[in-house]
């Protein structure tokens, strides 16, 4: 049985918010999203402190060809790590960033339209930086390991990865 056949989720036009009830449900449906993910795309995550932001970064990691998870790890002192599957996935973390400055400092726009994946945790503090087209997910403590995943975007080039994306929860559930 799939881990995700237990998951609660709504659908609307242009979003998709999930309940995960344990951190593997989480990675796994990060699996799903960096399955579908392409070279350019670009992924804000925003939640609180202890959101599960990383733990859904490992999942799209793991959907992306990325050996072992355990490799992704929260990159906040470093600002940026890499990642090498299919395509390189440049993995951010915005939290100890003063000013969007900082990303432009370290060419996040060449990153951003580059030829690999960026995933940016706390995306919510650079929204400046980010290119107009881009995929938002929020994530929200509901309980001790409970998450309210709201997974949306912003711009034309998503309509068609949240399509596949409705198309690959229905599949799992």
């Amino acid at each position: 049985m799939n881990i995700l056949s237990k998951i609660k989720f709504s659908v609307t036009d242009d979003s998709v918010r999930i309940e995960t009830g344990e951190v593997e449900q989480t990675i796994e449906l990060g699996n799903l999203i960096g399955s579908l993910l392409k070279a350019g795309d670009v992924v804000a995550l925003m939640g609180q402190l202890g959101a599960g932001k990383t733990y859904l970064t490992k999942g799209i990691a793991e959907g992306q060809g990325v050996k072992d998870r355990k490799e992704v790890t929260s990159p906040s002192y470093v600002l940026i790590k890499q990642y090498m599957g299919r395509i390189p996935i440049y993995h951010f973390d915005a939290y100890r960033v003063k000013s969007p400055d900082e990303m432009y400092d370290i060419d996040c726009v060449g990153f951003f339209w580059g030829e690999g994946i960026s995933i940016i945790e706390w995306a919510d503090k650079v929204m400046e930086c980010l290119p107009d087209d881009f995929i938002k997910i929020t994530i929200e403590t509901v309980g001790e390991t409970s998450r309210d995943i709201h997974i949306s975007y912003q711009g034309e080039r998503y309509r068609s990865f949240m399509e596949e994306f409705k198309e690959g929860v229905k599949c799992l559930t």
